[in-house]
């Protein structure tokens, strides 16, 4: 009898939302020691949270390193690559640049991606997206064995060319925080440390275009985190996060679910009271997608009385979360489910056929009539030729995945004997061209555009 595959628990690992199929990649195990697991979640058909749909790639596509703490996000011609963005090309050797690994989700092959362009040093525990033109965002990151600080300079790699681009400088060093898309164009950075462990909940809003801001949340409190998920709500414009830890890992921060709705400006907090019998521990060093109006919340580490534990704590269940009603659930049937994904539809026009088919025909006549006069007055008054490539209609969003890949205390080379690499920042030792005392103010905004990150220096940034 042929047995299930069960992935086992795990921490700082990535996923990225390929059409029906959420793929894992890599994470920490019970050992500490990276992985070079890659395996996915079929979510094409109806399934349970206690009885889920998994298939094991590693033994036919293994990660050619073990990896953790590396961001992951889908990219190239029609989206059909998973980038994973690492430290060390072999499992002992560190690698001066950062290391694309390119794995062909048709021929179900890893490779090594040829580059061009100025390649970011090495960077760990961040988020990424990728705009609508392929171009994936990497911003801040802590340098591993280097500087073995965090970082705020920002590159753009275009999958499409395989070329990278240093972009401007962030206007805050950063880890441990998540990156969420926009339709818009926004990137929105959440939480994170600047090496150190208590976290914020401050917001870094990266604007694809011409001008950086600072603004200030509103709404709710939010208690600081690090370490934590995002996703980016059926809505379009709601973001939702999730657990992460505060207080250096010791305590959870308050509350656990919290949503910023980016439609107003400022950007404004609320509170999510959740219902369901299968809720979630506190979690963080997880994972989270969203699928249709479900956030599915995967892995990470569980909160004990010493708080989390990163060795013996992992967590191996998946939790559900109706985002309409705010309840954990054990299963759903998507194939029933009206809601459509942000990225395939959010800006789709509906038409209403029986509506317009039910005009009278002297309503129409009438329509017809008053089309012709304005047409000749148009011509009459106007000699406009059109020049292309002026529409300047909707962009087609794709979503970003919303988990975060770690915490600043423990920064480990995946595959070797990570005994002495833990490593925590005191207040003072940055070095940098601020002096910074560790605390971040909660609720400040920077908005920047992506075709400024990649443009020049010279950036404005309002306080």
């Amino acid at each position: 009898m042929m047995v299930a595959f069960k992935p086992a628990g795990r921490i700082y690992q990535d996923s990225v939302m390929v059409e029906d199929k959420i793929y894992f990649l890599g994470g920490l195990n019970g050992a500490n020691i990276g992985t070079s697991d890659l395996f996915y979640l079929d979510i094409s058909s109806p399934f349970s949270s206690v009885n889920l749909k998994w298939t094991d790639l590693t033994s036919v596509a293994p990660i050619p390193v073990k990896s953790a703490f590396a961001p992951a996000c889908i990219g190239g011609n029609k989206n059909s690559t998973i980038y994973l963005f690492e430290h060390h090309m072999t499992d002992n050797v560190n690698s001066t640049t950062l290391v694309t690994f390119a794995f062909d989700i048709t021929t179900q092959k890893w490779y090594v991606q040829s580059t061009s362009g100025i390649t970011p040093p090495p960077r760990q525990n961040l988020k990424v997206v990728v705009d609508m033109n392929g171009k994936i965002y990497i911003s801040g990151g802590f340098e591993p064995y280097i500087t073995l600080k965090s970082s705020n300079s920002t590159y753009i790699f275009n999958s499409l060319s395989n070329s990278w681009l240093k972009g401007s400088v962030a206007p805050l060093i950063r880890s441990a925080n998540t990156a969420t898309l926009l339709p818009s164009g926004h990137i929105v950075y959440i939480g994170g440390t600047h090496d150190f462990p208590n976290g914020t909940t401050l917001i870094l809003d990266y604007r694809l275009a011409e001008i950086d801001m600072n603004q200030t949340a509103t709404g709710a409190t939010i208690g600081t985190r690090l370490s934590h998920s995002a996703v980016l709500s059926n809505d379009g414009f709601t973001i939702i996060i999730y657990g992460g830890g505060s207080e250096n890992f010791t305590a959870t921060p308050e509350p656990s679910l919290a949503a910023l709705d980016t439609r107003v400006t400022p950007y404004r907090w609320s509170k999510i009271s959740s219902t369901g019998t299968f809720s979630p521990p506190p979690l963080a060093y997880h994972s989270a997608q969203i699928v249709k109006n479900f956030m599915i919340v995967a892995f990470g580490a569980l909160f004990t009385t010493n708080g989390f534990n990163l060795t013996t704590g992992s967590n191996d269940n998946v939790y559900i979360l109706d985002t309409s009603n705010h309840t954990w659930i054990t299963s759903f049937d998507l194939t029933n489910h009206n809601s459509s994904n942000p990225s395939s539809k959010l800006h789709e026009p509906q038409f209403n056929i029986p509506l317009i088919a039910s005009l009278s025909s002297g309503l129409f006549g009438l329509i017809i009539f008053a089309s012709i006069l304005a047409y000749i007055f148009y011509r009459k008054h106007y000699n406009y030729i059109a020049t292309p490539g002026t529409n300047t209609g909707d962009l087609n969003y794709i979503p970003t995945p919303g988990s975060d890949t770690g915490d600043r205390n423990y920064i480990a080379t995946p595959g070797t004997d990570t005994g002495d690499r833990n490593y925590i920042a005191t207040s003072g030792t940055n070095d940098r061209d601020h002096e910074f005392d560790g605390t971040l103010v909660p609720g400040v905004i920077t908005e920047m555009m992506a075709e400024s990150i990649a443009a020049r220096d010279g950036a404005i940034f309002m306080d």
